[in-house]
Order: structure tokens, then sequence, then C-alpha cells
């Protein structure tokens, strides 16, 4: 194990909070009559990226769903460089399709937050008998993304696609005793055309926003 400093270590994005990442294997055994060993192991890895950032410090993205074969444009740049201590670590660098985008402000006297979750597929490998790795994907292309905003500062950090249709939710609560001071909120429900921007300081009102956007890599031969 390894311990890493967070003081040290860099990500590429000014007003970084945390930020975690990491290299998984989708592992596909292809396994054969009479015999307990594999007929080959098909390796695809996938690489992931999730950082909470001051709001506001990434700025804008866009969202376009795709009209045609070419690659989302729905994009975050890193660099996650960790100072470790013992056992050197490696980080991750490039850019990343982006998979969930929040907002939270929930303190009415508070700093809002942003968070920011993305993946790429990198393709090839090494290592293993009779082991396979994908390639990388020729497209990635993006979908339509579906999100939600409540509360009253400035802004959520979502932007709604104008063109369609928004549905409105209500909650509220309270509670019995001293101060016993509860509180109601509109949530905005939509397809999402923009995220990111969202209010960092706003003394007396809170948000929230969310966001998923789904993204497709594409093979083709």
């Amino acid at each position: 194990m390894a311990i890493i400093i967070g003081s040290l270590t860099t990500t590429g994005i000014d007003g970084t909070i945390s930020a975690q990442w990491g290299v998984q294997a989708q592992i596909n055994r292809l396994w054969q009559l009479g015999d307990w060993d594999p007929y080959k192991t098909v390796v695809t890895k996938v690489e992931t990226i999730s950082l909470t950032t001051y709001a506001g410090s990434v700025g804008y993205v866009n969202l376009a769903p795709a009209s045609s074969c070419a690659n989302s444009t729905a994009t975050i740049d890193v660099s996650i460089v960790p100072a470790t201590c013992g056992a050197s670590i490696q980080g991750l660098t490039g850019s990343f399709y982006l998979t969930n985008y929040s907002y939270s402000k929930g303190d009415a006297i508070g700093i809002g937050q942003e968070s920011w979750s993305g993946q790429r597929w990198p393709g090839g490998g090494s290592g293993g008998i009779n082991t396979e790795y994908t390639d990388a994907p020729t497209y990635v292309l993006q979908g339509p993304s579906e999100g939600s905003s409540s509360g009253d500062v400035a802004d959520t950090g979502i932007e709604f696609n104008a063109g369609a249709a928004q549905i409105e939710g209500t909650q509220g609560s309270v509670s019995a005793g001293f101060p016993g001071i509860g509180q109601a909120d509109t949530t905005i429900y939509g397809i999402v055309s923009r995220i990111g921007g969202g209010t960092l300081k706003e003394d007396g009102k809170i948000g929230q926003g969310n966001a998923s956007i789904p993204h497709q890599p594409l093979y083709i031969g």
C-alpha cells in the first residue's frame, strides 16, 4: 500500500478538493469442454476518474447528443499526479468522457461544490497466458442527458434543453420543537444541454443539481 500526500498531489484543475481514480479490467473467460483452463481470456480495460471541486472551477461543458459517428465532446481533461510515501503509484492523464455531474450547496451560508465522474476505454494491454486485450473503440458516442435542479441559488450547474418538456416535483419537511424550521423545494426534471459553472457563494440560498451523461463505445472493424 502507498500513502498519498494530498497537499503535493496535483490534478491539473485548480480548486480540486478530492480525487479518485482507477483502472478496472472487465474479464471474459472462454471456457471449453474437458479443461479447467479457459480457451482464451479476453480483457477490456476501463479507466475511471472522479473529482470534487469548488463550484465554478471547471467551467461549462456543453452536452450534445451524437448526430453522426463522432466522438463525444462531453469530456474533462485531468492530469492526476499522486505524491506518495512508500510504494509509487501511477496516476491518470488525458481526456475522460463525463458520465455523471452533481452540484451541491446544502448550507445557506456554505460553499457550493461540484462532482465530476468520467471514464474511457484505452484499449491494449499485456500479460497473461492466452490473454487478448480489446482495442480502443473507434468512436465514443454521447446520448441525451437527463438531470434535475432544485433550490434558489443563481446557478445549480444545470441548464435544460429549452426545446424539451420539463417536469416539476415538490417536496417539503418540518419538525416540531425549537426552532421547528422546515423547508420546501421545487425540483425540475428534464433533458440537460449544459453542466458546470454552479454558484460558489450566495448566502441565504441553497441548491442541488444532477445530470447523467450516457456514453457508448462503438467498434467498427
